[in-house]
């Protein structure tokens, strides 16, 4: 019997395209997501189908944080989510949801990002853009606390900045 290379490379190639481009290491702490001590007491969480259909649903006059996750509601599967980015609106700045998320939908703006037009690239048919409007009363600087609070919480893959710098550190021995 003679080794078949094609075989094993047409597999190969199958695995890759069905698997391994969608494979993704995550970890959630759950100590971390147990936290209470997060900058704000509430945050009134919605959410749109990524995309510029229901972009009108986008506050365009208020900051906020906001977090993009892999969600597929239908009638057979159990509620889940896997977030996979978290940031802000607002950052030093009164820069709107709205503006901020049409970012994700600039094509020249997303390539000039790699991680991110991965994510969109490959999600994007069942990506969510979750957002939590903030009001003028929360400084910048809590903002971006709250920011670096849930991303320390999540850890989302494709995050990279803004975690706790010790959190940051020891996540980096496994990447």
């Amino acid at each position: 019997m003679f080794l078949d290379l094609d075989e094993i490379i047409d597999f190969a190639n199958e695995a890759t395209e069905e698997v391994g481009k969608y494979f993704l290491n995550i970890s959630v702490p759950p100590m971390k997501l147990m936290s209470d001590h997060y900058q704000l007491k509430s945050l009134k969480w919605e959410s749109i189908c990524y995309g510029d259909e229901e972009l009108d649903k986008v506050p365009n006059d208020q900051r906020g944080i906001y977090a993009f996750s892999i969600c597929h509601e239908n009638d057979v599967l159990p509620p889940h989510g896997y977030i996979l980015y978290i940031g802000i609106a607002g950052k030093g700045s009164n820069r709107s949801l709205r503006t901020r998320y049409k970012d994700y939908l600039n094509v020249k703006k997303v390539k000039k990002r790699a991680r991110i037009a991965r994510m969109i690239g490959h999600w994007h048919q069942v990506l969510r853009f979750y957002f939590a409007p903030i009001g003028n009363e929360v400084t910048s600087e809590d903002l971006e606390l709250l920011e670096k609070q849930l991303n320390t919480a999540f850890m989302p893959p494709f995050s990279e900045g803004d975690l706790d710098a010790e959190i940051k550190m020891k996540r980096r021995a496994f990447r």
